[in-house]
């Protein structure tokens, strides 16, 4: 039986090695010579999983030594898609689909329904959130040309009138909520809703609390500190919102537009990757990731064109990347007309920028921007460093930004002021207390 077992052995080894050397010579596992091999025919190709290559001579084990052990292969890791880089995103906001009911913020439900129909018919790609998130990470591409849908403050005709539509045109869009609007009766969103925008595939981002200016504290909060109170309103809502949808939340919309950077740094703190204003440009890939600017659909710029006209177009200015600029605040930095923190009753002022303090300007660079109206055909003399501009639109009632920017030596500068229209009150000079806001990079 010994004996029988041997021969078999053998025989197997010889086998193997016949089918495997192909066109080599055979080392005999039992003998040193060797003999010209009979060519064999042709075998399929081993795969990774059942066999390894061979090449010239092949050993066959000796008779009672174990085959080596196939080494282990590490699985391939999947790489990234190609990712567009050049792709630029505009993001439209809407506030109420109410009609004139609404108030200044609200527009007709037709209107809202005829910007999806025009966003189709250009052939816009309207992409989630998520997407947008996951192209910044570079993680997938996007079209060359997308939009980003979003509804803020959390009105039900919000979810009533809107979610119909955007079903029609499978669109996805962001709905920005603020906790102190929810469950509140009348026009606010409940969390039941909300829950049913999350299940239907929307994204929810936060709005703050209380919706109030983020870089000063309100003045009604009991919160002892600015820091605190800041804190909380952007840190406590993405809490609650995570806690009572079981949703990640990642983005905040600041109330008003309004922000800074203690306000950035507050929110990357709290865990948010993204933060949107609404100074309405076109983002790139590397747009300061709190600072994504909006189109405000119901604003107007100096030539009369609307947010939504103004944004589809892709024409209007680029957000600058996230690296750090020269910018800094008007106040105490250079002279402007109205001032700095003023008051006053006119609609239509003439807006004046001494801009001395920001060195030499590159030539053609220098653009002025006006919260809630766009990019103005404002006049700089090169010489005297004066940048004037006479509004022939009538501002709204309220805080107006001013916005500056320019290059100087290819270095992205920008500079900003606000006042206040309020066409019943006497004029009257800034507030002694102004504004310390801390210097801002461009975009915001």
């Amino acid at each position: 039986m010994k004996i029988r077992h041997v021969f078999a052995h053998c025989a197997l080894a010889l086998l193997v090695a016949f089918g495997s050397t192909g066109c080599g010579k055979i080392k005999l596992p039992f003998g040193k010579k060797t003999v010209a091999a009979t060519p064999a025919p042709a075998t399929p190709a081993p795969t990774s999983d059942t066999a390894s290559e061979t090449s010239g001579e092949a050993a066959v084990p000796a008779i009672g030594e174990s085959a080596p052990a196939a080494e282990p292969t590490t699985p391939a890791t999947p790489a990234h898609p190609p990712i567009d880089r050049n792709a630029q995103v505009v993001v439209l906001c809407y506030h109420r689909l109410e009609g004139k009911a609404g108030g200044s913020l609200s527009i007709e439900p037709a209107l809202f329904e005829k910007h999806m129909q025009e966003l189709k018919d250009k052939g816009l790609s309207v992409i989630s959130m998520q997407d947008f998130l996951a192209w910044r990470r570079g993680e997938k591409s996007i079209p060359s040309k997308s939009v980003l849908i979003t509804i803020d403050d959390g009105y039900v005709s919000g979810i009533e009138v809107g979610v119909p539509i955007l079903k029609k045109y499978a669109f996805p869009a962001t709905f920005f909520v603020y906790l102190d609007y929810i469950n509140k009766g009348g026009k606010s969103v409940t969390w039941a809703q909300l829950g049913e925008l999350r299940d239907q595939g929307f994204d929810i981002g936060s709005h703050t609390v209380s919706h109030q200016d983020l870089r000063r504290k309100h003045s009604k909060s009991k919160i002892a500190t600015y820091e605190e109170w800041l804190k909380d309103e952007v840190q406590r809502s993405k809490e609650v919102i995570e806690e009572q949808l079981g949703i990640k939340c990642g983005t905040i919309a600041y109330p008003y537009g309004h922000n800074n950077a203690k306000v950035h740094a507050a929110v990357q703190a709290a865990g948010y990757e993204a933060g949107f204003t609404t100074y309405g440009q076109r983002i790139g890939i590397s747009a300061s990731a709190f600072a994504i600017g909006r189109y405000d659909v119901t604003a107007k710029d100096a030539q009369g064109h609307d947010g939504f006209t103004a944004a589809v177009s892709f024409d209007g200015a680029v957000a600058p990347s996230g690296g750090p600029v020269l910018a800094q605040e008007a106040q105490g930095m250079m002279i402007t007309e109205p001032m700095n923190g003023a008051v006053i009753n006119s609609p239509t002022p003439t807006l004046k920028a001494n801009l001395a303090s920001l060195g030499a300007l590159d030539e053609g660079t220098v653009k002025m921007r006006v919260a809630g109206v766009g990019i103005v055909p404002a006049t700089f003399d090169s010489r005297s460093k004066m940048l004037s501009y006479k509004m022939t639109q009538p501002l709204r009632p309220g805080d107006v930004t001013v916005i500056v920017s320019a290059t100087a030596k290819g270095q992205p500068v920008e500079t900003r002021w606000r006042f206040k229209v309020d066409p019943n009150a006497q004029p009257s000079s800034p507030d002694a207390a102004g504004d310390d806001l801390p210097p801002r990079r461009a975009g915001q």
